[in-house]
């Protein structure tokens, strides 16, 4: 399979939807079946770079660092970990500086189909706050699985400050002469009536 092509639709193990409408080297953007739009990082493992909730409205977040090249891991840079202070602006609650530790884990695979294996680079996350006695708290885990042929990441799990952890894998990759309404929707009815 060859790198995704804008068009292209990508149905989760948890219904959701997501459709590629542009990329370039630094960037890709996406939207979701409520028309929000992400703005994703060449980096898999970095947070969002820009979240809009709906394209007309103010409202949504900026996130970003003085230099993404500062905080590549492999195979981008030959650096195992990395620790970079995100500014997170908020389009209406204001900016604030949230801590991340990211760790390159190796190398795995990913079964897309039951015919179709996929060489993935693994990669885990940290977000920390320090309180009033300096100790750090972990309020964010995340373990990524990323295709660097299709330029997707293909599993998360997310860790929240509680415990609670949340799944999300590649089912179905749609390409643009295939991503009909009908079909992507019998495709989610497939994957949330198992």
């Amino acid at each position: 399979m060859a790198e995704i092509k804008p068009g292209s639709v990508v149905v989760y193990s948890d219904g959701d939807v997501e459709k590629l409408l542009s990329t370039n080297k630094e960037w890709s953007l996406w939207e979701d079946q409520r028309k929000r739009q992400y703005k994703r990082s060449y980096l898999p493992y970095f947070p969002v770079l820009e979240y809009r909730r709906f394209s007309e409205q103010p409202g949504g977040y900026d996130q970003f660092v003085p230099d993404l090249g500062e905080v590549e891991l492999k195979p981008f840079s030959d650096r195992e970990s990395v620790r970079f202070d995100l500014t997170r602006r908020d389009l209406q609650k204001g900016t604030t500086t949230r801590l991340w530790r990211c760790s390159y884990d190796g190398s795995g695979t990913f079964s897309l189909s039951k015919t179709q294996q996929l060489k993935t680079h693994e990669y885990s996350c940290m977000r920390v706050v320090v309180d009033k006695s300096f100790l750090e708290k972990v309020r964010e885990q995340l373990v990524l699985s990323y295709s660097p042929e299709l330029k997707l990441v293909m599993k998360q799990v997310k860790t929240d400050r509680y415990g609670r952890t949340r799944q999300v894998e590649v089912e179905r990759i749609l390409p643009p002469e295939r991503a009909t309404a009908k079909r992507i929707a019998r495709t989610v009815y497939k994957i949330t009536s198992r």
